[in-house]
């Protein structure tokens, strides 16, 4: 009896000290953790599709379709503006998450200020825009 005691106040312990997210304190200094920012992939959509942040800001989609998406930085065209073009995507290699399924996740933090386009290669039809200011 008094082993399951301790270790249900070791329990209590650990999932409490897990919980903090307020702030943690690193030689001394607090540090604050980043600001987050979600996005959600919903009915073949980025919602929202478009965005602004600060730098350092950690940016989080979330997959709640049934089929898999990507998100990858860079330029999709399609319908009318892709006639004649022999390639539709075209990626700057900034970030991709490779494919990732229902309730999944893909974290990117983007440090310098700028405008970030991104789309879904699966669907490139798929489209949405980071601003960092």
């Amino acid at each position: 009896m008094m082993t399951f005691t301790r270790l249900a106040v070791v329990l209590v312990l650990f999932i409490s000290a897990s919980g903090c997210t307020q702030k943690q304190v690193v030689a001394g200094q607090a540090v604050h953790p980043a600001p987050q920012v979600a996005i959600h992939i919903r009915n073949l959509k980025f919602v929202p599709q478009d965005i602004q942040v600060t730098p350092g800001t950690v940016i989080r989609w979330t997959n709640l379709d049934p089929m898999d998406h990507d998100v990858t930085s860079g330029v999709s065209i399609n319908g009318r503006k892709a006639r004649g073009l022999k390639k539709t995507r075209f990626p700057d290699q900034k970030f991709s998450s490779g494919l990732f399924g229902k309730n999944r996740t893909f974290s990117v933090t983007l440090s310098k200020p700028g405008e970030y386009p991104y789309y879904c290669s699966v669907h490139p039809f798929m489209t949405g825009k980071i601003i960092v200011k």
